[in-house]
């Protein structure tokens, strides 16, 4: 396309307000189609006319662009909202999950899109959303697995995160299409996590009742009931239903949004008998600092409590608090109790989850084969 084929952008305003103004020649007419594209809800985000004049040029300065590459908008529906800064995208987008998601939830959400913002901000500073490509996502996912040493589980998960915010920029109309489509995930290694035999448990038992008796009522919870860490700490004493069994797990506080009812056994009945003895419905079902049931909430030292426990024990590295929950589904699987009432209990979405438990090295494999195999 010739110079004299168009009229470059200019910003405009009147008395409707702020506008970007072009002229394109109409290949079908041979006449000039005037393009108009508004920026009054641009403006909004700005609170200075400086930084928002600063914006509408960027948008001039890549219409210009394009249409000096021989770009014609004839027959295309302009929207602005493809030169919106990338930097405003993610604000906007962690504003929109933050009113639906949990505050856990946002927390992975909100790493997520600071270091990505970080790198979008160091490489390609004012990067507008539809200038994000390709070659740009795998220069991110490069910077990742090169300079940030990520590796399987941690890198696929830098780009399922990344794949959902695109996928919600272009469902906004920020962009196009999604750079990090058809970008495949690396092979990811195996959990460093061990099965906690019995012997082990006794010990782990007799430890917590001497130094810390909140622990135990965490870690028999973990293991019997397969309630994950997360979700204990915002349990309350009105979810426990000793005379019907179970603890009850609303959607609010599942990890998985859907509600259940984690079965209890007659031995961690007997405990949390006692521990929730004179509390009230409303409280914490593990108060703060493990004082029994509270008004405030646990504060997150589970962890750190079971690696103090493990390090008095001598316990492997390997063996985590979540271990309990792994070897509680695979001890159920083994006891004979059928796949899917253990999928059921674990809150797990389909069988291939739950099964995949049994596939942890069991230390008394060997036993239990000797013992019961039949004979040659």
């Amino acid at each position: 396309m010739l110079v004299t084929d168009y009229l470059p952008a200019i910003i405009k305003k009147n008395s409707h307000g702020w506008y970007v103004e072009y002229q394109v020649i109409n290949p079908e007419t041979g006449k000039m189609n005037r393009y108009r594209q508004h920026l009054n809800n641009l403006r909004k985000h700005y609170t200075r006319l400086a930084d928002f004049k600063e914006h509408c040029n960027r948008i001039v300065c890549t219409i210009n662009t394009k249409l000096a590459g021989g770009w014609n908008p004839v027959g295309e529906n302009i929207n602005t909202r493809l030169y919106t800064p990338l930097s405003m995208v993610i604000s906007d987008y962690l504003e929109e999950k933050s009113s639906e998601l949990r505050p856990d939830t946002m927390r992975s959400y909100r790493s997520f899109c600071t270091s990505f913002g970080k790198w979008v901000d160091e490489t390609v500073p004012e990067c507008q959303a539809i200038l994000f490509n390709k070659v740009l996502a795998i220069r991110y996912l490069d910077y990742c697995f090169k300079e940030r040493k990520l590796k399987g589980r941690s890198w696929n998960n830098r780009l399922k995160s990344a794949r959902a915010l695109f996928a919600w920029a272009v469902e906004k109309c920020y962009c196009k299409e999604n750079p990090f489509t058809g970008i495949k995930t690396k092979r990811e290694e195996e959990k460093k996590r061990v099965l906690v035999p019995p012997e082990d448990r006794r010990r782990i038992s007799a430890w917590c009742q001497e130094h810390n008796p909140g622990l135990l009522i965490v870690s028999q919870l973990v293991y019997s009931s397969l309630i994950r860490p997360k979700e204990i700490r915002e349990l309350r004493v009105g979810n426990v239903f000793l005379d019907k069994h179970y603890i009850y797990i609303s959607p609010e506080v599942s990890k998985t949004h859907y509600a259940r009812f984690s079965a209890l056994t007659p031995t961690l009945e007997d405990a949390l008998t006692k521990w929730i003895d004179g509390a009230k419905s409303t409280d914490y079902l593990i108060g703060r600092d493990y004082h029994a049931c509270g008004t405030q909430q646990s504060n997150s030292r589970f962890v750190k409590d079971w690696e103090k426990m493990r390090n008095a024990l001598k316990l492997p590295e390997a063996m985590q608090l979540y271990s309990l929950r792994d070897t509680g589904i695979n001890e159920m699987l083994k006891s004979g109790i059928d796949p899917l009432t253990v999928m059921q209990h674990a809150d797990h979405h389909d069988l291939s989850m739950t099964t995949r438990y049994a596939n942890h090295a069991d230390p008394h494999l060997v036993e239990v084969i000797s013992a019961k195999a039949p004979r040659f």
